[in-house]
């Protein structure tokens, strides 16, 4: 997507579910900035492209149940599944090169961001 793809997107997505995204989520998101507290589909409008991990909580996923499911569930059912995300942007940190970082999930919400080896 190109970015004013992403924005309409993300604009679209802020007018289907409100509910979903604070105020301030809404600026990061619109910044390319993923923050601590985001659902992984509001990290995913935020950071863009990305790579994924994902363990579902067996005890409300079913054995090779689809990780974007998984995923993407968690912004209204949040579970224990252990969600990892990997982006590389140059909106997250505000400088000219892109940077690699990842994101880990607990409960539905990110509560780490972490830049990887360069």
């Amino acid at each position: 997507m190109t970015p004013a793809e992403s924005r309409s997107y993300a604009l679209d997505m802020f007018q289907q579910n409100p509910e979903l995204y604070s105020e301030a989520h809404r600026r990061a998101i619109l910044d390319g900035k993923v923050e601590l507290g985001m659902a992984p589909f509001a990290a995913r409008l935020a950071g863009g492209a990305f790579q994924y991990r994902v363990v579902a909580d067996p005890a409300v996923w079913p054995e090779h149940s689809d990780p974007l499911k998984v995923m993407w569930r968690q912004s209204v059912q949040p579970d224990a599944s252990e969600i990892t995300m990997v982006f590389r942007n140059a909106t997250q940190f505000g400088g000219a090169v892109p940077v690699t970082f990842r994101v880990d999930f607990e409960r539905g919400a990110a509560w780490r961001i972490a830049v990887l080896n360069q």
